[in-house]
Formats: C-alpha cells, sequence, structure tokens
C-alpha cells in the first residue's frame, strides 16, 4: 500500500460513520455489504475505528448489542409500499446516524478521573497516559500534531516516537514538547511542576515582563525567559509570578501515586493533609496550627486518610473527630 494511502485514526473514523449510516440506509444491498467488507479489509485502522464508531453508537443509541442484522437475501422493493411508522421514521435516523457521525468526527476525546479513581489511557498513536485522582485531559491529534491539553490534575505520559508529528501538552500557559519520552506533569491553579524521567523535554512558558526581569536568575538550563529544557531525574516546577525551580526530586516519590501511595519525607502536616485530600472523598481538616506545623515521613495508602489520622493521632498524641464527610484533626483537650 502506498504510505499516501493509509488512513489516519480521523480519516478512518470519518469512514466508518459514513459507513454506519448507509448500512442502516434504505439501499443497503449485497454490494454494498461487499464493498463494506473490502473497506474493513483494506488496513486495520478501518476495522479498528469502525468497532469504536460502532461501540460509541451502541451505548449512546441503545442498538442491539449483537450489531446490525444481515441482509440475507435482496428483493427489489415494490412499486406500492405499506406505510408504516417505523418506514416514517427512518430517514430520521439516517439524518440522526449521520449527524452523530459528524460530530464524533469533530469532538474531542476527553478523558476524566473522579476522587481516588486512576486510569491507563492508550491513544491512537501507541502513547500511554496513566491520569492520576481529580484529572482532565483532551485529545486533539491530526496529520501533523499530537496535542494534549492537561486541564486540571495529574498524568504521566509514555510518549510514542514520531519524529515527524511532536507530541505536546498544554497545561494552562505553559507547554510541554516531546517526541519520544517518559515525564509526568502536575497542574492546579497554584502550580505546575514537570518531572522528566527519561528522554529529553523542552517547557515554553509565557513571555511575560516578570520572566524577563527574572531572566539572570534563571537555571543553567533555561536557555531563554520563554523556554526550558529539562535532563532526565530534573524537575521544574512554576509558580505564577515567580522564576522557574528546578530540584531533582526522588523520583519514587514522583511516580508513588501509580501504585497507590503517598511518599512522605519530611513533610509538614498540612502539606501532607492537602495531598492526601487529592484521593478520599473524606477530607482532613486541621485544626491546630501546631498539628499543621509537624513534620513526617513515610509511605502511605492513598485514599484511606481514615487510617492515616489514627496512626499520625498515635504518633503525635492529638485527638481526631469524626463527621460525616471529615475527619478533624485536634490537639488533646487536658482536664
Amino acid at each position: 500500500m502506498d504510505p499516501a494511502d493509509v488512513p489516519t485514526a480521523r480519516s478512518a473514523r470519518a469512514e466508518a460513520a459514513a459507513w454506519i449510516v448507509r448500512l442502516h440506509g434504505p439501499h443497503r444491498s449485497p454490494e454494498l455489504e461487499a464493498a463494506f467488507r473490502a473497506w474493513l479489509a483494506a488496513h486495520p485502522e478501518n476495522g479498528k475505528q469502525f468497532e469504536r464508531v460502532t461501540e460509541t453508537w451502541d451505548a449512546g443509541a441503545s442498538l442491539p448489542s449483537e450489531g446490525m442484522p444481515r441482509v440475507p437475501e435482496w428483493r427489489e422493493p415494490r412499486r406500492l409500499r405499506r406505510w408504516t411508522p417505523a418506514a416514517a421514521l427512518l430517514p430520521l435516523l439516517v439524518c440522526g446516524l449521520a449527524a452523530w457521525g459528524a460530530w464524533f468526527l469533530w469532538a474531542e476525546p476527553t478523558y476524566t478521573t473522579g476522587v481516588g479513581e486512576q486510569r491507563v489511557v492508550r491513544l491512537d498513536d501507541g502513547t500511554r497516559v496513566s491520569l492520576n485522582s481529580g484529572t482532565r485531559m483532551r485529545i486533539d491529534y491530526d496529520d501533523r500534531q499530537r496535542r494534549v491539553m492537561l486541564e486540571g490534575g495529574e498524568a504521566y505520559f509514555d510518549v510514542a516516537h514520531d519524529p515527524v508529528r511532536p507530541f505536546t501538552v498544554t497545561a494552562g500557559d505553559r507547554e510541554v514538547r516531546a517526541i519520544g519520552t517518559v515525564f509526568v506533569i502536575r497542574y492546579d491553579d497554584t502550580q505546575t511542576a514537570v518531572t522528566l524521567l527519561e528522554g529529553k523535554i523542552a517547557i515554553f512558558l509565557p513571555a511575560t515582563p516578570g520572566n524577563e526581569a527574572e531572566q539572570s536568575h534563571r537555571p543553567a538550563a533555561q536557555k531563554s525567559p520563554d523556554e526550558l529544557i529539562l535532563t532526565p531525574g530534573e524537575r521544574v516546577t512554576i509558580h505564577p509570578g515567580r522564576a522557574p525551580e528546578v530540584d531533582v526530586p526522588r523520583m519514587e516519590a514522583v511516580v508513588a501515586w501509580r501504585q497507590g501511595e503517598v511518599v512522605l519525607d519530611g513533610t509538614v502536616m498540612a502539606d501532607a493533609v492537602a495531598e492526601l485530600n487529592r484521593y478520599d472523598k473524606t477530607q482532613l481538616v486541621i485544626d491546630d496550627p501546631r498539628i499543621a506545623a509537624l513534620k513526617i515521613s513515610g509511605i502511605y495508602q492513598a485514599g484511606n486518610s481514615e487510617e492515616f489520622a489514627r496512626a499520625m493521632a498515635k504518633l503525635y498524641d492529638f485527638d481526631i473527630l469524626e463527621q460525616p464527610g471529615q475527619i478533624h484533626l485536634q490537639n488533646r483537650a487536658r482536664h
């Protein structure tokens, strides 16, 4: 097959949506089915995208799970056809399928996780993305680029090598660009943290007067006020209005969430509680600033706030008060 004839995921998805419309239409015939089978056999991507489109339609439109019935025999339609409600609705069904197919083609796939939930997503190019608790990500792939919008949360990217199409992750007003590499991005309203595990990435920062003013204080790896290059093992943390901070964290702590763990290393209790609250709908609340300032270390199970609270109360001799949806950490009353 000529490389120019190899279908992209998007073009195959468009053709799959069109085939569903034809096969559900009034002109289905053995010839149409033969053409459909030839299209399926032309490239594995066609079958993959047809299955994907069919599964989505089944879920949204409640079609029979066994798929579309085959036409055992084609007969010439009679000139006079009896009117039935189903026949009257058929044009509406075809129009609905066509509109849905267009929406499916152009809609950007979105992946989300709830509190305490994690999932692994395999993208069309073979890239694998692990989503941490409370994460939202949109995908926009085409023939020239691979773009991911991380709208919040944390994700581990294992990027498939493709020198022709750069892989870019946008988190707020920052961009991370790679070809084939492994890295983690954590993004929220207060900061963006990017940690490189393998390969090489460039982080593009917004060109602002603040960046230019801090140019003389930027890390050596920062080529310009708006570009920063990381090497494996490095992490850059970016806060609004401040110069980027580059350090070398413990890798096991950065990726511990993938094993359902939280690693604390001399972490103040206030930060430890904020981290653990990401994974549990039952929220820890510190009622005393003296508890908030305590420093703790260890490996703890993500999503088990009650166990963490009891362990801390026993270790530091304070009380806990459990309420619906909350566990309060309080200094022990002395009588």
